[in-house]
């Protein structure tokens, strides 16, 4: 037991001071100590404590774990007056009355801490880190000293704020093997600066810190910044530079990125990647008469759908409108990205619920590879896109995989969509007429009127090829109505001539029977001709009936009270259910040529066929099979019992005067 007596003496070489710790006091202190803590001994007299609260709960918990006459494992620095600085340490001795103190002792030295700069910047010159608390400089930071093993000394009341109680640098980190890797480089007394994640008290945030260490004690000083806010600033910056606000979908920016990686990488290993660029059949009908919040619902029902149907290595991108790209690195064959395209297009026969509708979409697809059929990003790009609409100008819901011929064709289609408007303005287009048929005495009974473009230069251009660009550009409304206005004309003309009534069917197209004002279209169009509305037909697919199929019955139903006959185009191909297919005021079924062309050569055909007349007949419907081109097909409907047929067997779609002809060539109309 070390007695007080024993430590007393007045001519003490080094400034020596007792500490009590439980009365924040000094019993005792030399004349060198005297002159060292005049400060603070003054401030004592005036009942202020000598040491931090904090600092006193932490010693006295060393001093009752200690030894009597056991050192303390640690040191702190005390700058002086005159600016001399100290390193003090301190031993536990008994007081009396069961009491324990300290006896500290102040070695001078040269110099006692090295700040980085950015703490230099928050301190007077030689301002260190004193016995009893930070400098007051320090209370606005976040700063905190441990000893060399990383246990708790002392921290600024801003540090304990944001922290909290900790015992341990350790508890700071909120992974543990970032905190062993921090405590590794404290070893090797590495002078630190970095950007890491803190566990704080708002939780798990993003701090720069930077770490000195005391020259003698190798103490470690930690200077703490909280940048969550700036990480959080960065994070949203880059998310709006490279990601699709709509869909959360990485946009073009990643896109590129992603594709100059993977070209880095197939050439260095000769390796193959794909791209397949999709675009929406139909999009701009969708939003222009249901509006853009309802259009961007479906792109985003559209995004997670694909997603959920190509393969997890596969990466999805939006490139803006209804465009997406997905790529897919390390590819065995063509045959891989073609299996992921007709699982997007199998996907894409369920409807979407949007807006509280049913909506179904499709999309054309274009697929390119690296080196097959591209060698850069440009190209591959270019080409993807070439097939993309090689697919959009050949029908619906299909794919193409590149061919050399399409970049032609590219450059056809943007020359074809300069000059449609023109064309329209300037009436450069023709109807043909394709004859229906009656089976049972084969005399024509109606025709289907068919649009053909007579370019100036180019001449005659197929359907093919125009309508998709006129329903891309939205011409197709001023195309479609123009047809109806041509098609009741003829039907006049015709009557006026004195030739037989006989009924006229049109094609409407997605976007034109998405016409708000269509219906109200249709009928100034009968008033300004004069037509009797039982002789003109409307002919609508599937697809389009069901993108919508309440607003359609509506429209369908606003038709028959014009008197109009209404016919599903292409039927089979489609996705209504016999459920609506009862709700829909319609009047004929016309059977796609698909299942026409393997009459009699497929039994699944014959019997989807027999079932489509037999369901039609229950509902008493007529039946028209269109893409009739042999007598054994005409033998096998006739003992199905369908009632008309249109096809190459009996004529090619005609002018009008080469449809007269026709119709005057064969038996009277009955």
């Amino acid at each position: 037991m070390t007695d007080l007596s024993t430590l007393v003496h007045d001519k003490m070489p080094l400034a020596a001071w007792i500490i009590d710790i439980e009365r924040s006091s000094v019993p005792w202190c030399n004349d060198a100590a005297a002159e060292l803590l005049t400060d603070s001994l003054s401030d004592i007299k005036s009942g202020q404590r000598l040491i931090s609260e904090a600092l006193q709960k932490r010693l006295s918990v060393y001093i009752d774990a200690l030894s009597l006459g056991d050192a303390l494992p640690f040191k702190w620095p005390y700058l002086a007056k005159d600016g001399t600085q100290y390193t003090v340490s301190g031993s536990v001795i008994a007081l009396g009355e069961g009491r324990r103190g300290l006896s500290v002792e102040a070695h001078p030295v040269s110099v006692l801490f090295k700040p980085t700069p950015a703490v230099m910047g928050n301190m007077l010159p030689a301002q260190a880190i004193t016995a009893s608390r930070l400098p007051t400089q320090f209370k606005s930071l976040s700063v905190a000293a441990f000893d060399p093993n990383g246990v708790y000394l002392e921290a600024s009341d801003r540090f304990s704020e944001l922290f909290g109680d900790i015992q341990h640098i350790r508890d700071l980190f909120a992974v543990s093997g970032a905190a062993n890797s921090f405590m590794r480089r404290l070893e090797l007394k590495e002078l630190l600066s970095q950007e890491i994640r803190l566990s704080s008290k708002k939780g798990v945030r993003w701090h720069k810190i930077e770490v000195s260490y005391h020259p003698l004690t190798n103490d470690i000083y930690l200077l703490t910044h909280d940048i969550q806010e700036e990480r959080d600033h960065d994070v949203a910056l880059y998310r709006l530079n490279n990601y699709d606000s709509l869909t959360q979908l990485p946009n073009r920016n990643l896109l590129y990125q992603q594709l100059e990686s993977a070209l880095v990488n197939a050439r260095k290993r000769q390796r193959h990647f794909g791209i397949l660029y999709l675009d929406l059949d139909g999009f701009k009908v969708i939003n222009d008469n249901f509006g853009h919040r309802v259009g961007d619902e479906l792109i985003q029902r559209v995004a997670e759908r694909i997603k959920t149907c190509i393969p997890s290595r596969a990466c999805l991108y939006r490139l803006g409108g209804d465009e997406f790209v997905v790529v897919l690195e390390n590819t065995d064959s063509i045959d891989e990205l073609e299996d992921i395209a007709k699982g997007i297009m199998q996907n894409a026969s369920d409807t979407y619920p949007v807006a509280k509708m049913e909506m179904m979409i499709t999309a054309s697809i274009g697929i390119a590879s690296y080196p097959q059929h591209a060698d850069d990003i440009d190209n591959l790009l270019k080409n993807a896109d070439a097939a993309m609409y090689r697919a959009k100008s050949t029908g619906h819901n299909m794919y193409f995989v590149y061919e050399n011929d399409m970049a032609d064709n590219i450059d056809a289609h943007l020359t074809l969509g300069g000059g449609l408007r023109k064309a329209i303005e300037e009436e450069q287009f023709i109807l043909h007429y394709q004859p229906k048929i009656r089976l049972c005495d084969e005399v024509v009974v109606g025709a289907e009127a068919l649009i053909r473009w007579i370019h100036p230069e180019l001449g005659m251009i197929s359907p093919d090829q125009f309508i998709p660009l006129a329903e891309e550009s939205g011409l197709i409304l001023p195309l479609g109505e123009w047809v109806i206005r041509r098609a009741c004309r003829q039907l006049q003309e015709w009557r006026e001539a004195g030739f037989a009534p006989i009924k006229l069917s049109v094609n409407l197209s997605s976007r034109q029977f998405m016409q708000a004002d269509l219906v109200d279209m249709v009928e100034r169009v009968l008033e300004e001709t004069g037509v009797d509305s039982e002789y003109f037909e409307l002919e609508l697919t599937e697809s389009m009936l069901m993108a919508d199929a309440q607003q359609s019955i509506d429209k369908l139903h606003g038709f028959r009270k014009l008197g109009l006959t209404l016919s599903i185009d292409d039927f089979g191909t489609g996705y209504s259910s016999l459920a609506y297919l009862k709700k829909f005021p319609i009047q004929t079924l016309k059977i796609d040529r698909s299942f026409i062309h393997d009459l009699g050569l497929d039994c699944d055909n014959d019997a989807i066929v027999k079932a489509t007349i037999a369901m039609a007949n229950s509902l008493n419907l007529k039946v028209i099979a269109e893409g009739v081109e042999t007598r054994s097909q005409v033998d096998a409907l006739n003992g199905y019992a369908c009632e008309e047929v249109q096809g190459y067997l009996f004529s090619r779609p005609l002018c009008g005067d080469d449809f007269l002809s026709y119709v005057n060539g064969r038996s009277a109309i009955v």
